[in-house]
């Protein structure tokens, strides 16, 4: 074997370039240790269009070959004791950890960093370089890692600790965002608008962009005229001005922009109605959809797909519920596509037939085309990659400046209250600082524990649904701990789990320390034992800290109640948060409403009143519902009066009923 590093890697076998690191399935050399690129299509098992291969091409040049050989023995040694193959993720990891050691250090022999004084030099060049890249806290974690496997080989005889590394990252690290409600609410509408009116016209839709495409394929083949490409697109626009049709809201172009705007949509209903992965919203198909009888006899809505999120990172099925709408955003994506998967499959086919790929590639990319979603330019792909990028920031971002939605100060607060990692960066007047698949995935989370699974009523009034449905889908989350066979995934869970604690905290700072006026009969209760509290020179009734404690032993619990105000009894039965009614007329004692909820409350009043008068026609069949409305009104009024805002009294009459006095 040519020795070609034994001078610099302590005890790291010498590797020559014709040593393999991945082979296919039937045992035919995939990748060597001195390629550019390292693949694994036929050794390391991913979710759909997951990436299947380590590149090395930034590495520079004189410590490319070191890296390779110190990550290649670091694999071998990994698979022999755990009996399996790392994970693409893991790989990636520790090359990242070896790229910034030498970078730091300069050179390739690990076992310099056993010596105090040059580990005392590596610290403070790696210090720089992190400083100077701004590093996130993650890549300066590969780093300690790395450390760790250097020396769990014997390559390196020193134990580092993010402590003994005494390096942090400039980058704060920040959570996924909650999007506010009222953001999510018009992003909600507009999608699920797209989803129900493009529906009916998929199959056109696909039929059209194929007609389109003939057309281009057309001039571009045509012998009697220029073939410039500026001339083919001239030609080829004018042919598609002539194209009738009568989809709402479709142009036809040949760009794929049009197609973009249907699959995006469709993304953002399959993430805001099952709280997914953006790996496993690619892993749905057309079949992904299913329904299965509730214990009370309604159905239970359901998607099935794959999720990585497993130990050594091997996919595995895994289901989440939904709503019926799901099932119409899956056939939409999938079916307005067809012309694009025909395309793709053939592309694919050839390619194995000329023997371009292997079958393990080739099994792979077939697997990626019976998604869902596809990228929508054709021509525009590489050999073997077809993930769509439907649900990529870059997309998602586009597509909400399309809806033209900018925060009203009201989302600006809400903002800063449920992100408080990135208090102040949503302004007035702007667009959300960020959006991505993953902070669907939070707001999933948000919403149901800010609401703590209110009823089908609450929700609709919340929401503003047309349909009632769609609120019975919110609803029916609430029931997921009673189906064994019908679960969230476990990190969401989880998730949901803390949002419920942190938001809780929120809630309650507000209540004991934020408000200067607390009304509601709970309310008066804590302003009573809050001033004496505070009368004796405490400058908080309760910390954050104290709060939280009680939160998660579950002493304090709370409900926001979508009509404005907090309800601090979690099993109550009572239907105060629907909004309409007063259920009961003796106040509930467990009501609280802060100088922030009492502006909300005030705005429900406004609404409330619109729709009195609008039902007060005379009609005895409203007589009923028209007291219950005006008794909520009247309500509200003394709660909120207490809190400084002004209030005109509501005094109107019902028509149709003579007042009468008993004499």
């Amino acid at each position: 074997m040519t020795s070609v590093l034994k001078h610099n890697l302590a005890s790291v076998p010498d590797y020559d370039e014709n040593i393999p690191v991945s082979s296919y399935s039937d045992g035919s050399v995939e990748s060597y240790i001195f390629d550019k690129k390292w693949k694994f299509s036929g050794a390391i098992q991913v979710g759909v269009g997951g990436l299947t291969g380590i590149s090395f091409s930034r590495i520079d040049m004189k410590y490319r070959k070191y890296i390779q050989s110190t990550l290649a023995y670091i694999m071998d040694e990994y698979k022999q004791k755990n009996k399996t193959h790392p994970t693409i993720g893991q790989l990636q990891h520790w090359k990242n950890g070896l790229k910034y050691i030498v970078q730091s250090l300069g050179e390739c022999n690990w076992n310099l960093l056993s010596d105090d004084r040059i580990f005392k030099q590596f610290k403070k060049s790696f210090s720089e370089l992190a400083i100077k890249r701004s590093l996130s806290q993650t890549l300066i974690n590969n780093v300690v890692t790395t450390f760790g496997l250097l020396n769990s080989l014997n390559l390196c005889h020193r134990i580092v600790t993010i402590k003994s590394l005494n390096i942090q990252s400039i980058k704060p690290t920040k959570q996924y965002i909650a999007i506010p409600t009222n953001i999510y609410q018009q992003i909600l509408n507009d999608a699920i608008s797209t989803v129900e009116s493009l529906h009916p016209h998929r199959h056109e839709i696909s039929a059209l962009m194929n007609r389109i495409q003939t057309i281009y394929d057309e001039e571009k083949n045509r012998k009697d005229r220029s073939s410039s490409l500026g001339q083919i697109n001239d030609r080829t626009r004018n042919r598609i001005r002539k194209i009738g049709h009568n989809i709402p809201d479709f142009k036809l172009t040949r760009d794929g922009t049009n197609i973009s705007n249907i699959l995006t949509p469709c993304a953002i209903v399959l993430l805001a109605f099952s709280g997914v992965r953006v790996g496993e919203l690619n892993s749905f198909t057309k079949d992904s959809y299913e329904e299965r009888e509730g214990e009370h006899g309604d159905n239970i809505c359901f998607l099935k797909g794959e999720t990585t999120k497993t130990v050594n990172g091997i996919p595995k099925k895994e289901v989440w519920q939904t709503h019926r709408i799901s099932k119409d955003a899956l056939e939409l994506a999938y079916d307005c596509t067809a012309y694009l998967r025909t395309t793709y499959i053939d592309d694919v086919n050839k390619q194995y037939t000329e023997q371009k790929i292997n079958l393990d590639e080739y099994k792979k990319t077939l697997r990626v085309l019976e998604s869902v979603f596809l990228p929508v330019t054709l021509g525009g792909s590489k050999k073997t990659n077809y993930s769509s990028t439907a649900a990529r920031s870059k997309n998602l971002k586009s597509y909400l400046e399309q809806l033209n939605i900018k925060a009203t100060k009201e989302d600006v607060d809400s903002f800063n209250t449920l992100n408080p990692s990135w208090h102040g960066e949503l302004k007035e007047g702007q667009f959300l600082p960020k959006i991505s698949a993953h902070d669907f995935r939070r707001t999933f989370a948000v919403f149901f524990k800010r609401y703590g699974f209110g009823t089908t009523s609450t929700i609709k009034f919340q929401y503003k649904h047309r349909n009632i449905n769609m609120s019975e889908y919110y609803g029916k989350n609430a029931q997921l701990q009673y189906f064994e066979d019908v679960l969230l995934d476990s990190d969401l869970i989880q998730l949901l789990h803390e949002e419920g604690v942190n938001i809780a905290v929120d809630m309650f700072d507000e209540i004991y320390n934020a408000s200067e006026t607390l009304s509601g009969l709970g309310g008066e209760r804590i302003a009573k034992d809050k001033f004496e509290k505070l009368r004796s020179g405490d400058k908080v009734y309760m910390t954050r800290t104290e709060i939280e404690s009680l939160v998660r032993n579950g002493t304090l619990s709370i409900v926001k109640l979508p009509t404005g105000g907090y309800c601090t009894n979690s099993s109550c039965s009572r239907v105060c948060g629907i909004g309409e009614f007063s259920a009961e007329i003796k106040p509930c004692e467990h009501q609280i409403i802060t100088d922030k909820e009492a502006k909300r409350t005030q705005r429900q009043n406004k609404r409330l009143i619109n729709t009195f008068r609008d039902l007060n026609n005379g009609d005895p069949m409203m007589k009923s519902i028209l007291i219950g409305v005006k008794q909520k009104i009247k309500i509200n009024e003394s709660l909120i009066i207490n809190h400084g805002i002004k209030v005109t009294a509501f005094e109107d009459n019902i028509k149709g009923i003579i007042a009468t006095s008993r004499g």
